[in-house]
């Protein structure tokens, strides 16, 4: 990276950290409220998800296990400790995520580390890929 390109970066970095908290929002509101279609616009065409259990989800999985299926479902979820790296059209989101769900009938409030990958995409940020797992202990 160049010096103009690396204090490019740098400004725009605060930018970018807020466009990605505010897809990560949409997705926690999306989810909650079990909007799919708000979560089929946030995620990129090849998404692909792991989730704490090791289960592996594409698209359309994904969106089927978290607001249509009934087997789970998200009260909340709250996002913090994020951090944000961007590198040109993709940025990688590391966090801490405060759920509170019900799967299959159990009420589950836990704690959880994740790492997403967004790409950007005419304009606007998509989440490509993602990984949940338990925090170390």
């Amino acid at each position: 990276m160049t010096a103009d390109a690396a204090q490019l970066n740098a400004l725009a970095f605060p930018m970018i950290s807020e466009e990605i908290r505010a897809v990560l929002t949409a997705k926690s509101d999306a989810l909650a409220h079990r909007a799919a279609a708000d979560l089929t616009a946030l995620l990129h065409t090849d998404f692909v998800y792991v989730n704490a259990s090791g289960r592996k989800f594409d698209k359309s999985g994904y969106i089927d296990n978290s607001c249509v299926s009934g087997r789970l479902i998200f009260h909340s979820q709250k996002v913090s400790e994020l951090e944000v790296r961007s590198f040109g059209d993709t940025a990688v989101a590391t966090m801490t995520l405060d759920d509170h769900f019900t799967f299959d009938g159990r009420d589950v409030k836990a704690t959880y580390k994740s790492l997403c990958v967004f790409t950007r995409n005419d304009g606007r940020w998509l989440w490509y890929a993602g990984q949940t797992m338990w925090p170390a202990t």
